[in-house]
C-alpha cells in the first residue's frame, strides 16, 4: 500500500533531480548507495526536466518514488483535495494563512513510500528530505491522517483521526 507524502512549495523555482540524488548520497542515510532512476519530460518541456525520480536504496525492498508536478491540473487537484481536508476539519482551530500559503502553491514534491516495509534508514532520510525540499522551496510538510508541518519538521496543523476515517478532527495547532 503506498503512502504519499507531499511538500506543497510556494517558489517555483526548479530543483534538478541532480541535487536530490545528491543531498541523499552526501546524506550517508544507507549502508550502500541507492540505485537512482530518473523519468524525464521529452525534450521540448523546459519546465520540469524530471518526471520522477525513483530510489532503490535496499534489494527487496519497496523503493521510494519522488514526483513533481508544477503548474498543472495535478498541481491544482492536489491543493483542492488538501485544501478540502482542511476545511472538514474543525474551523476553530485553523491557522488563517495555512489555506492561503496551500493556495499560492507553485509546485507540489510527492514522495510515495511503503510505509510498512520502509526501513528506519528510509524514514531519516525521508525527514531530512522533506526538511529540505521545504526549507530550500519556501513549502508546507503534509502527512496525510496526521498533518502540516514546517521546513523545521514542527507541527502546524495535525490531524487526529475519527471514528470515521474520512472525517477528520483537528488538534490545536502548535
Amino acid at each position: 500500500m503506498s503512502y504519499f507524502l507531499r511538500v506543497f512549495c510556494q517558489s517555483d523555482q526548479p530543483i534538478d533531480s541532480s541535487e536530490i540524488i545528491d543531498f541523499i548520497v552526501d546524506g550517508c542515510y544507507f549502508d550502500e548507495t541507492p540505485h537512482f532512476e530518473v523519468d524525464k519530460f521529452s525534450e521540448g518541456d523546459s519546465l520540469t526536466p524530471w518526471k520522477s525520480l525513483t530510489v532503490h536504496y535496499q534489494a527487496g525492498k519497496r523503493p521510494i518514488t519522488i514526483s513533481r508536478n508544477v503548474n498543472d491540473f495535478f498541481l491544482d487537484s492536489e491543493v483542492k483535495e488538501t485544501i478540502e481536508i482542511i476545511e472538514l476539519s474543525s474551523k476553530s482551530h485553523l491557522p488563517p494563512d495555512l489555506v492561503n500559503k496551500l493556495a499560492a502553491s507553485k509546485q507540489v514534491i510527492a514522495l510515495e513510500i511503503d510505509p510498512v516495509g520502509l526501513t528506519d534508514d528510509g524514514w531519516a532520510m525521508l525527514d531530512c528530505l522533506e526538511a529540505y525540499l521545504a526549507s530550500r522551496l519556501s513549502g508546507i510538510i503534509y502527512a496525510p491522517d496526521d498533518g502540516f508541518y514546517d521546513p523545521k519538521l514542527q507541527p502546524l496543523y495535525k490531524l487526529k483521526e475519527t471514528g470515521d476515517s474520512t472525517m477528520k478532527e483537528a488538534i490545536a495547532p502548535a
